[in-house]
């Protein structure tokens, strides 16, 4: 390689990056300032720091402390001071084990160095192994004028592997043993079988060479995994794109650099340029990674490698430390930090306690609290008497650290053995307050609520979702309809079709012949494949709210169904389009600007998203002419979290829930390590897998024949260990551990971590508050209560309980009512008593009138103000009508009888209600069948009833529904009264002889007492009376559901003229009770089944609510 060539390969320049397709646009900013305190150090750290020539660096140094002893520090100081004396960034190589770990360490390097005036450079010093890796690997490829390699996430290596085995059973799966033929489309097969991929690809095991593994050693699994290696890796090589994962990468790489040419100069030119190598975390790095790394560090060059062979936690990933140990044996290169600056007392006697019990390493070193941290940190376990209980205790940890020690909530973390663990501990923290941020990379991306209904969106664009699919896309943000609306709208539906049935319209039918219902019907009409007929006929009982709702969703599936008919293969234009009808953006901006919870919740959706863009654009790149259905089963078929692209920006200003693992490299001010329970951390015995990736493992890094019997527990609990290490040594300030200690629930035994923290102590289990020595470990024990969050709600509700509880010493209420006062003047809502139900002044104490100024009564209503005139206002005004089945079926029947009456024959009558019926019963299906069988003799009977009398009544007016509105009078305010309601069925003969009938469907009728007091039908003819060319003459009740061959009726006779002027009396007084503004409370047998007791104060459920 000629000079110009060598002086174009630039590893660290922009075009080399990973996703990087131009020269970015470089904008020197000089105002930013380092507020960081320079350190300090002395001896052999010093020398290498400032790179003394009087020192020798013929080997690397291996720098070596526990947690919190300066490690990252001092190769940061080492990358600052060699850039200070006028290193250039290109000669400079850092190594993380992650890119969240180089990040942050770039970060802080740029801090450092923005105290140099006009210092810039475009290089990126650091990177993680894989990044270093991907960029020589891009360069090589370049060199040798072949394509870019492209590195694949975790998830998309998992979804392309499912996909491969759901072709393979497509065609036979003749490769495999035929016992595990059932099991290749399962989701835990195809990850075990990336498992041991993944274990022999780190080894440098190839395709062939483990089927031949699984042929020497009778491990049939083995062999057909080989062969299907070697297929995978021929359709990658058929699809003409060089992807690679993680894996497979850095062999790759480390392949080219010994054996092509070009690799082999790219390799010299870099051992030429590179002047310092820094290695961090270099005991979470895999043999492939500590051979690259060793490959570029030539004699003479100088080389620190940081690590802590006890913080190891990466094994299952291949992770060795024998890279530093390797490098650890040398006395004289050896750097070693034993002072902690992070860890206090309590918790180095944690770790030393706990690292006796792990094997002996060479390269492990003394662990000290140094004279800064001696009294910062501090340790409290708390055993919680249950699930609930533990969740409330890290909220209340979380929210005391933050209100009382005036920690930011970016400086709090709470660390979970797995990501099972963080839904739960997220909703409780959001719940008291706690803003919350979730990594991405520890969700599934489908999974996440917000992207699901956004594919589910996307989905509509090429096929009509499904009823249920439908109101889930109705319930989610996307749709934004809550359950009241919800209701409304099928209630809406419902009766659209129950009026279409009687006048005789016909209603599309799914499979099988079945008619619509109405959650057909709103499927039909979100997918767009209703006619516009039937979006009028089926709309026309909507009110505005369910309309603006239905158009809304409506919008977003036709912006994606619009784009996808023009171009099926349009992924990110139909996600675009479809994100953009949604409005969600502007909300969800405009709510992460406020911050707190609702703005952390709108942050981790944001987030998802534009992973979610990300993987549509990624998607759109290497596969143009996949269509949108394949893109939306590739996103479904990834069931590992997705690597997502660094937006960091600054803080969150938010609590972080995250992983053991991840928590790696990192600290806080405050750290809760949850969820400590046994069989959980540790996690139960790791056995060998399907395919037997621990025996692979074995015998490829020890020799060990798969047939020999190896106990697996020890070394999984050693592991387990040592991730309990690296959690309980994130905190600089206090670090709180809990679990839970019941031994009347399964599973909830604390870890065995606990009992070795606190022998280490020498403290026995005690109660927090007897623990007075403050180099001691603070252990709570198990409380049979539910503890007290350090949050205004619980605290406002304990107060106000102990003030109105007489039971309490006086003492105590004073106290309550003083906190009380304190918290009112400070204008904390639910303090000041005016603020409390039952005791603020009423809303108003006006009557409750119509929009004239009139007081309503109508004859259905009369009997249950009579009854209770508080039950019957609660039912009146609840906000959302009831929706039971009777209800429905009577709505139904109704409006049956509405069309016998205009002609409507008894056969259609029959078929109109055993369709009607059938989409308005609910309950088990023999319920359904005994209620339409009961309905359509029920109808005939009424059909019989109204003709007969019709028939009986030639030449007599008939009226169905008729409205009669009649005036009462003035009470004594002023105010009118008008008794208006609509007669089912009214027969008027000749003379002006009025009957009223009044149908109910009811499975018993009452009995003729009952009926001849009946207030309804004493209403209907004192409406008779009233009206103008009417004469009374009776009123009935008419039962056609009884079990009796015709339809029951239950007469009232004719009241006399002077029986209703009294009952005009009696309406008056009705009416007073009616329209307020007091409402009394009637005990009675009614009670019994009063949907209403939780706010009646004549019931002991509801005096605290209501007085």
């Amino acid at each position: 390689m000629n000079s110009q060539e060598e002086s174009s390969v630039r590893l660290d320049a922009p075009d080399q990056r990973i996703g990087a397709t131009a020269q970015p646009q470089v904008v020197l900013d000089w105002g930013t300032r380092s507020t960081r305190e320079k350190r300090t150090w002395e001896g052999l750290s010093a020398a290498v720091i400032a790179g003394d020539d009087a020192i020798s660096y013929e080997h690397p140094y291996a720098v070596l402390g526990g947690p919190g002893t300066g490690k990252t520090s001092l190769l940061v100081d080492a990358a600052v001071q060699f850039l200070v004396q006028g290193g250039s960034a290109e000669e400079v190589m850092f190594v993380t084990a992650s890119k969240e770990s180089a990040t942050r360490i770039k970060n802080e390097i740029f801090e450092r160095v923005s105290d140099i005036n006009q210092y810039a450079a475009t290089g990126a010093p650091v990177r993680s192994v894989h990044s270093w890796a991907f960029a020589v690997y891009r360069a090589i490829r370049q060199q040798q004028g072949q394509n870019s390699p492209r590195l694949i996430t975790g998830a998309e290596h998992d979804a392309q592997l499912r996909i491969l085995l759901k072709g393979e059973v497509e065609d036979g799966a003749s490769g495999w043993p035929a016992d595990m033929v059932p099991a290749l489309t399962y989701v835990g097969f195809a990850r075990q079988l990336r498992d041991l991929i993944l274990r022999a690809t780190e080894r440098g095991v190839s395709a062939e060479q483990l089927e031949e593994l699984g042929v020497q050693y009778s491990r049939p699994m083995w062999e057909a995994a080989g062969q299907f290696l070697r297929r995978y890796e021929q359709l990658q090589r058929l699809s003409e794109s060089d992807n690679l994962n993680a894996s497979e990468l850095v062999h790759t790489v480390v392949r080219a650099m010994s054996t092509e040419e070009a690799g082999q100069q790219m390799a010299e030119t870099l051992r030429q340029r590179l002047q310092l190598v820094l290695v961090d975390d270099a005991h979470n790095i895999d043999p492939a990674a500590a051979q690259f790394v060793e490959s570029l560090i030539a004699p003479g060059t100088r080389a620190l490698i940081a690590g802590d062979p006890d913080q190891c936690v990466f094994h299952f990933r291949g992770a060795d430390e024998a890279f530093l140990n390797r490098h650890a044996v040398r006395d004289d290169f050896r750097i070693v930090l034993s002072s902690s600056h992070r860890v206090g007392q309590k918790q180095v006697q944690a770790v030393q306690s706990l690292l006796t019990h792990l094997p002996h390493h060479p390269a492990r070193m003394p662990l000290r609290v140094s004279s800064q941290s001696q009294q910062r940190a501090q340790l409290e376990v708390i055993r919680a008497g249950s699930a609930t209980a533990e969740k409330l205790h890290v909220a209340d940890a979380v929210r005391r650290a933050h209100l009382t020690d005036g920690v930011p909530w970016e400086d709090i973390a709470v660390i979970v053995r797995g990501v099972g663990q963080i839904a739960g501990l997220r909703r409780t923290l959001l719940s008291h307050g706690v803003p919350i941020k979730v990594d991405p990379t520890s969700v599934v991306l489908a999974e996440q609520p917000l992207v699901a209904m956004l594919m589910l969106a996307v989905e509509a664009a090429y096929r009509e979702l499904t009823a249920a699919e439908t109101r889930q896309l109705l319930e989610s943000s996307v749709g934004g309809a809550d359950p009241v609306t919800l209701r409304k709208l099928h209630r809406a539906l419902s009766r659209a079709i129950a009026h279409i049935r009687t006048r005789g319209g016909d209603l599309p039918t799914r499979n099988g012949g079945v008619p619509y219902q109405s959650a057909d019907c709103l499927a039909a009409l979100v997918a767009g494949t209703a006619t516009a007929q039937q979006r009028e006929d089926w709309t026309q009982f909507m009110g505005p709210v369910e309309l603006t709702v239905l158009n809304h969703v409506v919008e977003v599936v036709a912006a994606g169904r619009e784009v996808y008919a023009d171009n099926p293969r349009a992924v990110e234009t139909v996600l675009w389009k479809i994100w953009q009808a949604t409005g969600l953006a502007t909300r969800l901006q405009t709510h992460a600007l406020r911050g707190g919870t609702v703005g952390s919740q709108a942050d981790q959706n944001l987030d998802a998203v534009m992973s979610l863009f990300d993987l549509a654009g990624d998607f759109a790149e290497r596969n143009p002419q996949a269509s949108l259905r394949t893109f939306v089963e590739e996103v479904r078929a990834q069931e590992l979290p997705t690597g997502t692209r660094d937006r960091s920006s600054g803080d969150t200003h938010a609590v972080e829930i995250l992983p053991a693992h991840a928590a790696t490299g990192r600290q806080w001010k405050v750290v809760v390590v949850a969820g400590v329970q046994e069989d959980l951390w540790p996690a139960g015995p790791t056995v060998g897998g399907l395919f037997g990736q621990l025996e692979l493992v074995d015998l490829l890094d020890r020799g060990i024949t798969p047939d020999t019997i190896v106990s697996r527990i020890g070394p999984a609990v050693e592991e387990e260990r040592r991730l309990f290490v690296v959690a309980l040594s994130r905190a600089s300030q206090l670090c709180v551990i809990t679990a839970v200690d019941s031994a009347g629930e399964e599973g909830t035994t604390p870890s065995r971590f606990l009992d070795e923290i606190a022998s280490a102590t020498q403290q026995d289990t005690a109660s927090i508050e007897d623990v007075s020595s403050e180099a001691s470990l603070e252990i709570q024990d198990a409380e049979p209560t539910i503890p007290r969050v350090m949050a205004i709600e619980p605290l406002i509700a304990e107060l106000r309980d102990a003030l109105v509880d007489s039971r309490r010493q006086l003492a105590d209420r004073l106290d309550a009512a003083r906190n009380l006062a304190k918290l009112a003047r400070a204008h904390v809502f639910g303090a000041d008593p005016s603020q409390w139900w039952g005791i603020a002044e009423p809303s108003t104490s006006d009557r409750l009138v119509d929009r004239e100024g009139r007081i309503r009564l109508s004859p259905s209503r009369l009997v249950a103000i009579e009854k209770c005139s508080l039950s019957a206002f609660f039912d009146r005004h609840r906000g959302v009508e009831s929706d039971s089945e009777a209800q429905r079926v009577g709505n139904a029947i109704h409006a049956i009888a509405e069309a016998i009456v205009a002609g409507l024959s008894e056969e259609d009558a029959v078929r109109a209600g055993e369709s009607i019926v059938a989409l308005v019963a609910d309950g088990p299906e023999f319920h359904r069948a005994n209620t339409i069988e009961r309905w359509r003799t029920g109808v005939a009977k009424l059909h019989r009833f109204i003709t007969s009398r019709m028939f009986a009544a030639d030449g007599a007016e008939v009226a169905s529904e008729k409205m009669l509105q009649i005036p009462l009078g003035q009470l004594t305010d002023g105010t009118e009264v008008v008794l208006n309601g609509r007669i089912d069925l009214m027969i008027t003969d000749a003379s002006g002889s009025t009957m009223v009938f009044d149908f109910k469907t009811a499975k018993n009728a009452p009995s003729a007492k009952e009926a001849g007091e009946s207030p309804q039908l004493s209403a209907y003819q004192f409406m008779v009376m009233h009206t103008e060319g009417l004469h009374n003459n009776g009123a009935a009740l008419v039962f056609p559901g009884t079990k009796k061959d015709e339809a029951e009726t239950r007469q009232q006779e004719p009241l006399t003229e002077e029986q209703l002027q009294l009952y005009g009396v009696h309406l008056m007084d009705v009416a007073d009770k009616a329209a307020g503004p007091r409402f009394a409370a009637t005990p009675g047998i009614h009670c019994d089944h009063c949907e209403f007791a939780a706010s009646c104060p004549a019931q002991p459920n509801g005096r605290m609510v209501v007085s």
